[in-house]
């Protein structure tokens, strides 16, 4: 499957740069997400995303001292995550860490994360991740999703 990354969820930013850059993207297309700074982290972003079934749900992304250059975290704030096929380190695992690249943005994250939350409704309801996935999962999970998607 093909998609195209608009360009200005991307940063271009100097390093010193970055952090006015990320939260003016941010801001841009996530005006409910906050982007701050933490003592143990480069900055946390935080805030609210609805899915196509009305359910809101909070998240948080802490982007380490080694970002721009490692895939920030994403973890459910307020809300327990579900066992599914895409979770890493107890939070959503959008992407593996070698798709990263420096020059995406934290509001690219958040969009994949839209992505992943609505995704995550369908794995609630059906019992399958819907779409292409990354890894392999064992017999009885690929039955039921080839099942799903006759």
């Amino acid at each position: 499957m093909d998609f195209r990354v608009t360009r200005s969820l991307l940063v271009s930013a100097t390093p010193d740069g970055r952090l006015a850059a990320e939260k003016k993207i941010l801001a841009a297309h996530f005006p409910q997400f906050t982007l701050s700074t933490r003592t143990d982290a480069f900055a946390v972003a935080r805030g609210q995303l609805e899915t196509f079934t009305g359910r809101k749900y909070r998240v948080e992304i802490t982007a380490d001292s080694s970002y721009p250059h490692s895939l920030p975290e994403i973890h459910p704030v307020g809300w327990t995550l579900r066992p599914n096929p895409h979770i890493i380190r107890g939070g959503l695992c959008v992407m593996r860490a070698n798709q990263w690249a420096s020059f995406m943005s934290v509001a690219f994250l958040v969009a994949k994360s839209a992505l992943w939350l609505n995704k995550y409704e369908v794995f609630l309801d059906k019992g399958i991740w819907p779409g292409p996935e990354q890894h392999e999962h064992g017999p009885i999970y690929k039955v039921r999703k080839w099942w799903h998607e006759l």
